[in-house]
């Protein structure tokens, strides 16, 4: 099977990520981007050391409470579109339990790494560094896409 053909809810490989439409793949981006822009506004104003573990917290309940509500409204007629035809907003609660997971790690990693570096280095020109590699590695599954189909 093609891995574009699995549903939704049949990901078992972080690989099958990479056929997510572009969308889905810009609509998480813009997700890590815009969370990195509020963390670097919070760091100054909460030096505090447990300030970024407050503020993991509640970006990954922020980014999870849509999921729990919308899996709420699931029945079992509930339709799994293949991977390459998933839609951001509507189908974002329909993957299996361990993709959730993977996901607030990796949102872990962008809030927790981005707050170290603004604390060593608060700068536009830092922020502006961090959206960038956060980009690229965000968004690489469509770069690697394109590039194959040249």
């Amino acid at each position: 099977m093609n891995a574009g053909d699995k549903k939704l809810n049949e990901m078992n490989s972080l690989r099958d990520m990479g056929h997510f439409p572009a969308a889905v793949n810009a609509g998480a981006t813009a997700n890590v981007l815009l969370t990195l822009c509020v963390t670097w506004m919070m760091v100054p104003r909460f030096p505090q050391a447990a300030a970024p573990v407050v503020w993991l917290a509640i970006v990954l309940l922020l980014n999870l409470l849509p999921v729990v509500l919308l899996r709420s409204t699931m029945r079992p007629e509930t339709v799994f579109p293949p991977l390459s035809r998933m839609n951001f907003v509507t189908d974002q609660h329909k993957f299996s339990d361990w993709v959730y997971v993977a996901a607030s790690a990796n949102m872990a990693f962008w809030v927790l790494s981005g707050w170290a570096l603004f604390s060593i280095s608060h700068s536009p020109a830092t922020l502006g560094l961090m959206l960038a590699v956060a980009f690229v590695a965000t968004f690489s599954p469509v770069l690697v896409r394109g590039l194959k189909t040249r």
